[in-house]
């Protein structure tokens, strides 16, 4: 299995769908904690208004990885704008991640 970091940028004009879609996306996020490693919303300092998000996600492949985050319902109801996908390797191997 891979690492990949996935960055995503919100659709300001969808800004609606992140509170209808929050307890599914939420829900979502538990179901797959085994593969969604971390996950949370980016937000411009000073404000507390998600512009966007990022997650660090386990799969075989960049392909995998994809359909995963197809399958959330931010993405699947148009609130994601953009989706940046990047294998990741850690720079501190064996260094496990605590928030």
């Amino acid at each position: 299995m891979s690492c990949y970091a996935v960055h995503f940028e919100d659709d300001p004009a969808r800004h609606a769908v992140r509170e209808t879609w929050r307890k599914s996306h939420l829900a979502f996020l538990g179901a797959h904690a085994d593969r969604v490693l971390a996950a949370g919303a980016l937000c411009r300092e000073g404000s507390d208004a998600p512009v966007g998000g990022l997650w660090l996600v386990s799969a075989a492949s960049e392909l995998q990885a994809r359909e995963l985050i197809e399958a959330d319902p931010y993405f699947a109801h148009g609130l994601r704008r953009t989706v940046r996908v990047w294998r990741y390797e850690a720079a501190l191997p064996g260094r496990t991640l605590t928030l």
